[in-house]
């Protein structure tokens, strides 16, 4: 059976969504899987709603358009209204299990109705925690590498170092492994298994 997740990465300009997929692109491919990568350039450059796909498969990609993602990741509330409540395809895939939702519970209003959601604190974390608010989205990268079930952790920390500039090398690798760890933690509560099965390990 192949395998490929499709990874769609939200949010507002200046949150380093474009970075953040780019850092799993990169471990997608060294862990010598197909990777495709396209980004949405535009208005978000002035705040307003961007996003940046990623997919990995263990096939060649014929297609590398992400329709649907397999994972959403949202950082930002206008990226969860255009990208989510206002795809209403997002929104059924959701709900029949298809998709899950990676969201940042400090910038993200959520319905709790809303199935297929996993929620974590990434800006409070990063400000908190890390002393860094712009460290937030490499602690989402650690939180879908640790969702993702076939990337290996050491390749996306490779990227992620790889990728980032001098002064925030070694904050940004603590960033992603606290990331990774906050995924671990929350998979490991009830019910979120179950809200990731099908998804994170394989799609045929």
């Amino acid at each position: 059976m192949s395998w490929r997740v499709d990874v769609r990465c939200t949010g507002s300009g200046g949150q380093g969504v474009a970075l953040a997929a780019v850092v799993l692109a990169e471990a997608g491919l060294a862990g010598g899987f197909e990777v495709a990568l396209t980004q949405e350039y535009g208005p978000e450059a002035r705040g307003g709603a961007s996003r940046a796909d990623v997919v990995i498969s263990d096939e060649e990609i014929s297609n590398p358009q992400c329709g649907v993602p397999g994972i959403l990741l949202a950082l930002h509330d206008k990226a969860w209204r255009k990208f989510a409540t206002g795809t209403p395809a997002v929104m059924a895939s959701l709900a029949s299990g298809a998709t899950v939702a990676v969201v940042d519970r400090d910038r993200v209003v959520v319905d709790p109705a809303t199935p297929g959601v996993l929620v974590l604190g990434f800006e409070s974390v990063a400000r908190d925690e890390l002393r860094a608010k712009v460290v937030a989205n490499m602690l989402a990268v650690g939180a879908l590498g640790r969702l993702i079930a076939r990337l290996d952790a050491e390749l996306v920390e490779t990227a992620v170092s790889t990728r980032s500039p001098g002064a925030f090398r070694e904050l940004n690798v603590v960033a992603f492994r606290r990331g990774w760890a906050m995924m671990h933690d929350l998979l490991a509560s009830p019910g979120a298994e179950e809200v990731s099965a099908g998804v994170a390990g394989a799609r045929a």
